[in-house]
C-alpha cells in the first residue's frame, strides 16, 4: 500500500493551474502532522471510495466514508486527524474554472458532505478516475462535463447529520490546546453519561468514543516524540493522560509495533540519515 501524499503538501501541483485531481490510497493511518493543516484558494474535494478520514473543516469535524463526497470551499482552513485504509481521490479547482458556479453546493458557501450510494458511488469513482486520465491528457472539455455532472448531484444534503455531542467530542478531543482525557472525563465536560457518549460516537461514526480517544493519543504521541525530543518517555505519557508510562509504552508498541523510543529513533534515522 501506498502513503497518501496529500495535494496541498505540494504546492507545485496546484499552482500548475486551475483543476487538479489524484488518486490516493493509505493502508495505515498515520499522525495529523503528516498532513499539514491548509487553508487554500481554491474549492479542494475528497471522494471516498474506501476507507475512512476524519477532517476538521473551519472548527467542525467531518467522518467521510466510502461512497461519500466532501467538498470543502475556497478560503476554508482544514486539516485531517485521522485517516484508515483511505483508497478515492482528492483535488481541487477554482470557481474560474467552472463554466457554471449555481450549483447548490457552491453558492451555499459551506462545506458540504454528500453520500453516494451503492451503484450511484461506483458511478463517481469510474467518473474521477476518467478525470484523472483526462487531465493527463490535457482534455478539460472532458473534466468540465463531469464535475459539472458531480457538482449538480451534491445540491441534496447528506442523508446523515452528525450528532453535535459527537462533532463537540471530536472538536475537544484532537484539540491539542486541551490536556487529553478519558472517555468519562469528555463526557463529563459534554454533560452526559459515559454509556450514551459511547452509544452517540458508535451510532454516527461506528467506532466506540474508547477507540476514538486511543486514536488522538497514538496521533498525538508520535507528535510529541517526533517533536520534542527533550520530552522523556514518561514526560509524552503523562501529556497524553496516561499516569502509568508502562502502560503507556505497552499500548504504543501494541498499536505501531515499536515501543516509544524505538519509533523515536527510527525517526531520528529517517529525519536526519547518516547521522
Amino acid at each position: 500500500m501506498k502513503r497518501i501524499i496529500p495535494y496541498w503538501e505540494r504546492e507545485s501541483d496546484w499552482l500548475k493551474g486551475p483543476f487538479f485531481i489524484k488518486r490516493v490510497e493509505s493502508g495505515t493511518p498515520v499522525g495529523s502532522t503528516e498532513i499539514p493543516r491548509a487553508n487554500l484558494p481554491e474549492y479542494s474535494f475528497l471522494f471516498m471510495l474506501e476507507g475512512e478520514v476524519l477532517a476538521d473543516v473551519d472548527g467542525k469535524s467531518y467522518l467521510c466514508r466510502g461512497g461519500q463526497f466532501l467538498l470543502i470551499p475556497d478560503h476554508t482552513p482544514f486539516a485531517v486527524h485521522h485517516y484508515k485504509d483511505l483508497v478515492g481521490y482528492t483535488g481541487m479547482f477554482t470557481l474560474s474554472f467552472l463554466k457554471d458556479v449555481s450549483y447548490g453546493c457552491i453558492t451555499c458557501g459551506k462545506p458540504v458532505l454528500h453520500t453516494f450510494w451503492f451503484d450511484e458511488a461506483a458511478f463517481v469513482g469510474e467518473i474521477l478516475d476518467r478525470v484523472t486520465a483526462a487531465l493527463a491528457r490535457g482534455d478539460s472539455g472532458y473534466i468540465l462535463r463531469a464535475m459539472d455532472l458531480i457538482l449538480y448531484g451534491l445540491q441534496s444534503p447528506a442523508k446523515e447529520k452528525a450528532h453535535p455531542l459527537v462533532s463537540r467530542f471530536l472538536e475537544m478531543l484532537f484539540d491539542r490546546d486541551r490536556t487529553m482525557d478519558s472517555v468519562s472525563g469528555y463526557a463529563a465536560r459534554l454533560g452526559i453519561s459515559p454509556s450514551y457518549l459511547n452509544k452517540l460516537v458508535r451510532t454516527q461514526t461506528r467506532h466506540s468514543a474508547m477507540d476514538w480517544v486511543e486514536i488522538a493519543r497514538i496521533n498525538w504521541a508520535k507528535t510529541l516524540l517526533k517533536e520534542n525530543t527533550d520530552l522523556s518517555v514518561s514526560e509524552v505519557s503523562y501529556a497524553l493522560g496516561i499516569d502509568d508510562p508502562s502502560y503507556f509504552t505497552r499500548f504504543f508498541r501494541k498499536v505501531t509495533g515499536s515501543t516509544p523510543s524505538e519509533f523515536r529513533k527510527q525517526v531520528n534515522r529517517i529525519i536526519r540519515p547518516g547521522e
